[in-house]
């Protein structure tokens, strides 16, 4: 064997060496996600998780969320990084395809003769002056990188992968939309509840200031009674303050969410109102689904094998690249008076093999290699997510009704114990203090439950979102299918046609 054979078959080697990425572990998935357990055995209703917001019976939420799915600014962003990821993989595509240009240049040179004048060449051509010498050409010219190695097809693939996890992600944007405007207004409405018992606290707290000063003119009270009383009322009015900031901050953020000026939300919201909880129970589902129902692990999972498409394609730039070049066109010559023209016909091969660029396609190999690296750690952390979300919403949710059980048993005892005492002191068997104590304490349960129900509703939001409810996903689609319809029904606020605002 001849010593360039040994060279080349060594070179063959080396390349089939590098052009194979690092094996990563395939994430596990815990073995109950392929046995139904517990209510998971119970099928997950897919029309109820696409529209789950219409489960907590408030017309006002809805609408709500219904326009931040339309005018949301986030939603308008992630469209945008879709549009980038669409317009890249265009040209990955146009990669594989031969450029065509049609060029022209003409040029003329003025060459003055007047030297030669008096020389045998003159008298023979008869120079003198200026002379023009002209040259002009017009072809259609063609270019092709041969895709040899198939480094090109693979960053095509790379980048259709890509724009799969943009339009994951940006449904994704979408689901928290929903899930960050119901849980303001969930706060928002418990907000108004609260403002509503403070003011009966305050209610309270001025009339056992009036019943203290009645009672120090009688002589049965000290002064101290008094100041107890009015720094109690007075306390309880300056919480009126914080409550006051927390509800204008949580609508301005929901005016944030459906894009609509500062002070739209409060005026919808008015004084009171129920606070919303859904109904129905949340049944999750065969685990399984939830990967298949999670945009974010869908966006994870495409990122990643973009990731790991680009690595491959980083190692494909070490072999050779093989380009074409033709042209074809007129090309034309002028001398004084004297022209002509003729076809123009070119056809060219190049061959090019990388040899020395002191480190740079090892380290894009190793930038990639790190992409990718990057890329699986995501889709760890998005299946972790997925999984503690679910868990700890579920969580969150049984223990939250069963603190609801035990607030509505502590909530109807003081309702009978103030109901007690107000009918002890219509009759003269008990004092007024006696029924403001009763009253106070109905207050402080009817506060604890306030907070127990926020905590449920909030906690149905949480299960209804780590669920990935709030896009429609059939049973037996496929998940990239329903994010392509998804993203489909997602309007273009930037670029449509300027309208008269409807704000």
């Amino acid at each position: 064997m001849t010593f360039s054979r040994i060279a080349a078959l060594a070179a063959a080697l080396a390349l089939a060496a590098c052009s194979t990425p690092p094996v990563r572990e395939r994430p596990p998935l815990p073995a109950a996600y392929y046995t139904p357990a517990g209510d998971a055995a119970r099928p997950a209703d897919p029309v109820a998780l696409a529209d789950w917001w219409q489960q907590f019976d408030d017309p006002l939420l809805a609408e709500l969320v219904e326009t931040a799915l339309v005018r949301n600014l986030d939603q308008q962003a992630a469209l945008a990084e879709l549009r980038i990821a669409r317009a890249q993989l265009r040209q990955s595509r146009a990669a594989l395809l031969p450029r065509l240009d049609l060029g022209g240049q003409a040029s003329r040179q003025i060459i003055n003769t007047d030297a030669l004048a008096d020389t045998p060449l003159a008298d023979e051509f008869d120079v003198g002056g200026d002379v023009n010498f002209d040259t002009w050409q017009l072809a259609l010219q063609a270019e092709w990188e041969v895709d040899l190695f198939g480094a090109n097809r693979l960053r095509r693939e790379g980048a259709s992968r890509q724009v799969q996890s943009a339009e994951a992600q940006l449904v994704a944007v979408r689901l928290a939309v929903a899930s960050n405007l119901a849980q303001g207004y969930v706060q928002a409405r418990a907000l108004l509840a609260q403002r509503a018992l403070l003011d009966e606290g305050v209610r309270i707290a001025r009339e056992a200031e009036r019943v203290a000063d009645g009672r120090f003119r009688l002589g049965e009270v000290t002064r101290l009674d008094i100041e107890a009383a009015g720094a109690q009322r007075a306390g309880l009015e300056a919480q009126r303050g914080d409550i006051d900031a927390g509800l204008a901050e949580a609508a301005f953020a929901l005016d944030t969410l459906i894009d609509r000026p500062p002070g739209t939300v409060l005026q919808r919201l008015g004084n009171a109102g129920r606070l919303p909880m859904a109904d129905t129970d949340i049944p999750r589902g065969q685990p399984l689904d939830l990967l298949r129902r999670r945009p974010d692990v869908i966006a994870a999972v495409a990122g990643l094998d973009a990731a790991e498409l680009a690595a491959l394609a980083s190692r494909r730039d070490l072999f050779p690249k093989l380009g074409i070049s033709a042209a074809l066109g007129r090309s034309g010559l002028g001398i004084g008076d004297l022209s002509g023209a003729s076809d123009l016909r070119s056809i060219a091969a190049q061959l090019g093999f990388p040899w020395l660029d002191f480190g740079a396609s090892r380290a894009a190999i190793d930038l990639a290699d790190a992409q990718a690296d990057a890329g699986f750690v995501q889709v760890r952390q998005a299946l972790a997510t997925a999984l503690q979300d679910v868990e700890t919403a579920t969580a969150q949710l049984a223990a939250r009704r069963a603190q609801r059980a035990a607030r509505a048993e502590a909530l109807a005892r003081a309702q009978r114990t103030q109901a007690m005492a107000r009918r002890t002191y219509d009759v003269g068997l008990a004092n007024l203090a006696d029924l403001l104590d009763a009253e106070r304490a109905l207050l402080d349960a009817r506060q604890q439950s306030l907070d127990t129900d926020r905590a449920f509703a909030l906690a149905q939001i949480a299960l209804y979102t780590a669920l990935g409810g709030g896009w429609s996903v059939p049973r037996d689609a496929v998940p990239g299918d329903a994010v392509r319809s998804t993203v489909d029904a997602v309007p273009d606020r930037v670029r449509e046609a300027s309208t008269p605002r409807d704000d």
